[in-house]
């Protein structure tokens, strides 16, 4: 592909991505909160910890908490740097995430031309990287989605590459991508059996490539593994595994987390246990359909791949994509269809943008055998109309979803401002304790205060949190656990929770300010 197209791919992402990060202007969502709150600690040099607690899995003593023993710490340390470089702020931190993203038209132009040899699947290809649909603002915002995009996909185009081309230091860097790859999202270590599938296929001195890139993985996972046995006493985080018995989604938010055990997951009985799968199974599928395939690319990505079912690149991609689906359905059934299908899937749209040329070529050579089309003519005719309607699509659920009614005041960012709100009500009745409140992450940034997330299980379990993390305020929202709605409707109910402020979010729903009475 000539550098010229090379050049002018790297542009339009730099357009389309700088452009969407205007609105963008705050992380949106709890996750990219998380990242950007653990990246501050580590530019300030706090090290791996958090001034907060979002989940109560691992039975946490109290805070600071050690940081990361869920989500993985790339996302953080990508943060950190630029923080480090640029400033506390939210745009220094997602930066880094900004900068990736405008490479992707770039990188998965470079990955069609190389899985077909043909420019103009590479321009297409790049073209349609450009415009994301749904994933757009995630992209751009202090989360892991650009930085597992590059490392998802070029790990399991370096394992094709390292097979056909052996050599231990080739083996070593796979190995160490992969690590990465582990250290940016847990569940990136699925990419190991399709690495290691193309390996023992592909090339000759296949075990000992094996090997060597089984040694770059341990070696780049070794500190990790290292810090955690060092903090919390194992190479994996302790309470982790408890995610494998919820039954709701809330339960990753349960008080206390030692509830949620094998016997009482079995109680639930085969038949309610298989239904919550089926039910992910079926939100996953549509999920690739509708968000990562946008309803008509998925087809022609899936008729592209077919052409070439005999590639390595195409096999391992459709391997990793089968164990993405039967982990996030079947493993984690509410966890996947919540977030982390959509989250690992991102390793998968270069492949899929990178296919799609090739599925509109075959759709454009069944036209001309049954209706005549003229070939060329109908290609570029259908080239540009699938780039400008992934662009319609993609501009209109950015600014439903993003801008809203009102551009000066992004919807993305509501919720930061209505943390704010909170913060200064709070500042003003001198608080200075942890608060409990829906969204630890996004409230310490927004508030510098301590915090704790409210949990799931009811008033009996919100006071034994109260007490024991010392909570001198709760603030409950329009989104909170459904054992709480009748605090939320009459707050003034309990003799140790005292009203003491009444705000409203940018929807118009109450936000109680609650003082815990007796609270030091």
């Amino acid at each position: 592909m000539s550098h010229r197209r090379q050049a002018l791919l790297l542009g339009l992402g730099a357009l389309v991505y700088g452009q969407a990060a205007i609105w963008v202007q705050a992380p949106g969502y709890m996750d990219a909160d998380y990242y950007l709150a653990t990246g501050l600690q580590i530019a300030r040099g706090r090290g791996l910890t958090e001034p907060f607690l979002w989940n109560y899995l691992d039975d946490p003593a109290g805070l600071p908490h050690p940081s990361h023993l869920y989500w993985m710490p790339g996302a953080s340390a990508l943060a950190a740097a630029g923080m480090i470089l640029f400033g506390e702020t939210f745009q220094a931190g997602r930066l880094a995430s900004l900068v990736l993203a405008a490479m992707l038209p770039c990188w998965t132009a470079r990955l069609a031309f190389q899985m077909t040899g043909r420019e103009r699947h590479a321009w297409l290809a790049g073209a349609l990287a450009a415009f994301p649909g749904f994933y757009l603002p995630f992209l751009i915002t202090t989360d892991a989605f650009s930085l597992y995009a590059l490392l998802g996909s070029g790990v399991l185009l370096g394992a094709c590459r390292v097979g056909a081309l052996p050599g231990k230091g080739r083996a070593l860097l796979l190995g160490l991508g992969l690590a990465a790859a582990g250290l940016t999202r847990a569940d990136g270590l699925l990419l190991l059996l399709p690495v290691a599938l193309v390996l023992l296929k592909v090339g000759e001195r296949r075990w000992r490539g094996l090997l060597w890139m089984l040694l770059g993985l341990v070696a780049g996972m070794a500190p990790w593994w290292w810090r955690n046995l060092v903090t919390v006493g194992s190479p994996f985080p302790p309470g982790a595994s408890r995610v494998l018995w919820t039954l709701r989604y809330d339960e990753l938010f349960a008080y206390p987390a030692s509830l949620l055990t094998p016997g009482r997951w079995l109680a639930a009985g085969l038949p309610a246990l298989t239904l919550a799968r089926l039910q992910a199974l079926g939100q996953n599928l549509l999920s690739l359909w509708v968000v990562n395939g946008l309803v008509f690319l998925l087809p022609l990505a899936l008729w592209g791949g077919w052409n070439l079912r005999d590639r390595w690149p195409v096999r391992a991609v459709a391997l990793y994509g089968f164990l993405l689906l039967f982990v996030m359905s079947l493993v984690f059934p509410f966890a996947g269809p919540r977030g982390g299908f959509l989250h690992s899937g991102m390793a998968l749209m270069p492949f899929l943008w990178a296919l799609t040329p090739l599925g509109l070529e075959r759709f454009v050579d069944w036209g001309s055998r049954r209706r005549g089309w003229r070939r060329e003519q109908a290609c570029r005719v259908f080239a540009l109309a699938t780039v400008g309607l992934a662009a319609l699509i993609t501009a209109g659920l950015f600014w439903s979803r993003v801008v809203g009614a009102d551009p000066a005041n992004p919807r993305w960012s509501s919720s930061q401002r209505t943390y704010r709100a909170v913060a200064v009500a709070l500042r003003e009745r001198s608080a200075q304790g942890p608060v409990a409140v829906n969204n630890p992450p996004g409230f310490y940034l927004a508030s510098g205060l301590p915090a704790v997330v409210i949990p799931e299980g009811g008033i009996g379990a919100l006071e034994v949190v109260v007490r024991r993390y010392r909570v001198e305020w709760v603030v409950l929202e329009a989104n909170h656990p459904a054992g709480l709605e009748e605090l939320y409707r009459q707050p003034e109910r309990l003799p140790w929770l005292r009203p003491a402020g009444l705000l409203e979010d940018e929807q118009g729903n109450p936000v109680h300010l609650l003082r815990v009475e007796g609270a030091p």
